[in-house]
């Protein structure tokens, strides 16, 4: 008998349910276009469509994940998001202008470099993302006012012998690939695997060399292509969010230093709008030093560096990758180089642009 009635208040609930659902008849329009229906007590009125009440609140395993997520007081806390077997795709684009001057005469070089990487998460585990790091593309072009060097490494071999061979070193890293774990907050945890690209350059180059040219390209590779080389461009690139919560307008900075160098780069979160958070970017680097000329020629070289950067980065909310980001940077190195009464003064200018994705 009990099962009779839940039965049968079962159906009725569903059966009012329909019938508040069910529009009735349309008698008519009024001035405005709306359409018009009597209601329960005989009244002409305006129709209004029932409102389905929805749950505002959602579980947790109904929330879309996301990179920056809010919390109840307004600010954001951010831990990457990438999916398992997704790629990244990761352009580095910098155009350079570098004027050197000795007092009475200057040179000026102006280079633009491009490089090229793809970023695939291969694994999620406790430590983080284990992703594999493929080489995609390199290209550049260089010139001193006087002469111009430029390859493509998704181009033809350049005619030229100084592009060739920095075409065929470059084009033989392409296609090779490194493995690196990141934890949630874009912190590089491993690296892996370089030794087997630096190799493979190795071998492909070494017919077009002489042992004391393999013995510079095994030091120039040992630099570019180095474990703590990739950490650094990635971080400085993707991994500079704090783990404690921001809110919009919050400045926090990063600090290095080395030797007598340091630099103090500050970012303030500006907020997210359409699903792309916004950051500001901007510091100062600085530094001095002196030495004797280890060679014993008695010289004394003094040098200083001063530099200012600023750009903005937009990052994706979801995944927090970096969608596109751009960043200005002046450095000015001066040099002194004194033997006694004499002195030699030196300096280095430099303007760059950096466009990232």
């Amino acid at each position: 008998m009990k099962k009779v009635i839940l039965v049968c208040a079962m159906t009725a609930a569903i059966i009012s349910c329909k019938n508040e659902d069910k529009k009735p008849p349309v008698i008519g329009t009024n001035e405005n276009g709306e359409e018009l229906v009597v209601n329960e007590t005989g009244d002409t009125v305006v129709y209004t469509p029932p409102v389905k009440e929805d749950n505002v609140e959602l579980d947790e395993e109904e929330k879309e994940d996301v990179a920056f997520e809010k919390d109840a007081d307004g600010s954001f806390h951010f831990k990457f998001n990438l999916e398992k077997g997704e790629k990244y795709p990761f352009k580095i684009v910098t155009n350079a202008t570098n004027v050197q001057s000795n007092g009475k005469e200057s040179a000026t070089l102006t280079q633009e470099s491009t490089t090229e990487l793809e970023y695939q998460v291969k694994d999620i585990t406790e430590e983080g993302f284990v992703m594999d790091v493929q080489y995609k593309r390199f290209a550049e072009k260089m010139s001193d006012g006087t002469t111009s060097v430029s390859f493509d490494t998704n181009g033809a071999e350049p005619k030229e012998d100084a592009a060739k061979q920095r075409w065929k070193f470059n084009k033989a890293i392409i296609g090779n690939s490194f493995n690196m774990t990141i934890d949630e907050h874009g912190k590089v945890q491993d690296i892996s695997n370089l030794f087997k690209v630096r190799d493979k350059v190795k071998t492909e180059m070494k017919s077009d060399l002489e042992p004391e040219q393999l013995n510079m390209l095994d030091e120039f590779l040992n630099a570019a292509l180095s474990d703590e080389a990739m950490k650094q461009m990635f971080e400085e690139s993707l991994a500079y969010y704090p783990k404690k919560p921001v809110k919009k307008g919050d400045t926090w900075s990063i600090n290095n230093s080395e030797g007598n160098a340091k630099s103090d780069i500050n970012y303030t979160f500006d907020g997210i709008n359409n699903g792309v958070a916004t950051i500001k970017i901007s510091g100062t680097s600085s530094g001095s030093d002196s030495q004797t000329d280890p060679n014993g020629s008695g010289v004394k070289i003094f040098r200083s560096l001063e530099g200012k950067v600023n750009g903005t980065a937009h990052v994706d909310q979801k995944t927090g990758w970096v969608k596109n980001a751009v960043m200005n940077k002046e450095e000015t190195m001066r040099m002194t180089q004194q033997l006694n009464d004499q002195k030699i003064n030196l300096s280095s200018t430099s303007k760059s642009t950096t466009k990232i994705n």
